[in-house]
């Protein structure tokens, strides 16, 4: 959900150190993926006896980019002058809470388009917690070059852009425009680019890291993508490589698919089994090999899915057309959530969420 940071300037103290301040701060906004809603307009009291003297607002895509904007190295010398030179208050207020999404994807009456329902709903629930796994499974360091492959929405490049700092660079690559179009909003520091796993297009030794997050399972040409990602690696650089566990170490979704299974048969069912199918680590050792990908390691991580109810979790699946909605229609549906509420029950918190294991693989080599 949206995060807005509420400034409200009281009184300015040393006028040099604002101007200084001003003279940066809005390319650090952008660079962040913010922008501006107010900035200084005027108020109208209506109720009570608070009035803003110069009023800011920022609106962020969702408190995590607020807060790497807030304590970014760009920033933080711009907030010492404002800090410095002027009185003021400041305050991050979170937007819509993500039920107003959800329930309105549950009644099937959302504008949004299925990368921004996969990014408000399914990366907070699962994805958003691995990029930072990865990145440092794949030991990105400051200034390093790095491409995230199958990059959807940005949540493993921003990990990556946090480690590289400034002095770094980032590049996303994803062949669906929507999800990049989404992922444009979040940082113009990231190089985003359109394109395939199997067809990079960077020149040999470009990269120190290539890393990959849940993408794999979805190439083309497995053995193809993983081929091209050493090949734009420098002699000595890292590759880490994300994938889901077996779907039987994931519980929860697993009940999802014997529920499929039991209610719709085997094709439905096995679609959505269908982003597990790499979660072996035999099968990653021996895909790795037939990449020429010598000495490789596959380590097993542990991540838990969240959702804020049964409902929100069926609701989700329903809304975006790359998992059940592209299958199921709405009656299926409703009978789905039905027989849900009675097999998920053991995976509901006592605050009525819904929790589960969902654990990765991580494959990781070096370029000798």
């Amino acid at each position: 959900m949206s995060t807005y940071c509420f400034f409200d300037v009281r009184e300015i103290t040393d006028q040099a150190k604002v101007e200084q301040y001003l003279a940066g701060v809005f390319a650090t906004v952008e660079q962040y993926g913010g922008r501006y809603l107010v900035l200084g307009g005027k108020s109208d009291l209506v109720e009570g006896d608070w009035q803003p003297v110069y009023p800011v607002i920022v609106e962020f895509a969702d408190g995590e980019h607020a807060q790497r904007w807030y304590s970014s190295p760009e920033y933080e010398p711009l907030k010492a002058l404002r800090v410095a030179g002027t009185r003021s208050n400041a305050v991050f207020l979170e937007g819509a809470t993500p039920a107003s999404e959800e329930a309105a994807v549950h009644r099937g009456k959302t504008s949004k388009t299925p990368a921004e329902i996969y990014d408000s709903l399914f990366v907070p629930a699962l994805f958003r917690q691995w990029g930072p796994v990865v990145a440092a499974e794949a030991r990105i360091g400051r200034g390093d070059r790095v491409i995230d492959i199958a990059c959807g929405t940005g949540v493993l490049a921003l990990a990556a852009l946090d480690c590289v700092r400034a002095e770094g660079k980032v590049v996303g690559l994803d062949p669906n425009p929507d999800m990049l179009c989404v992922a444009r909003r979040k940082s113009t520091r990231i190089e985003w680019r359109e394109g395939r796993a199997e067809q990079i297009p960077f020149p040999d030794e470009s990269f120190d890291a290539a890393v990959s997050q849940f993408g794999l399972m979805f190439f083309d040409d497995r053995a193809a993508g993983l081929r091209e990602m050493m090949r734009v690696v420098k002699t000595g650089g890292r590759l880490a490589v994300a994938v889901c566990d077996s779907l039987d170490q994931s519980p929860g979704y697993a009940t999802v698919a014997d529920m499929l299974e039991r209610l719709f048969g085997s094709d439905v069912a096995n679609a959505f089994r269908a982003p597990f199918v790499l979660g072996d680590a035999e099968l990653l050792r021996s895909l790795c090999a037939k990449a020429g990908i010598e000495r490789a390691e596959v380590k097993r991580h542990r991540g838990t899915v969240r959702f804020a109810s049964i409902e929100t979790l069926i609701s989700t699946e329903r809304a975006c057309i790359w998992t059940l909605g592209g299958l199921l229609d709405n009656e299926q549906f409703k009978q789905l959530l039905e027989e849900a509420k009675r097999a998920l029950m053991p995976f509901v918190t006592a605050a009525g969420a819904v929790a589960f294991d969902m654990p990765a693989l991580v494959i990781t080599a070096s370029k000798d």
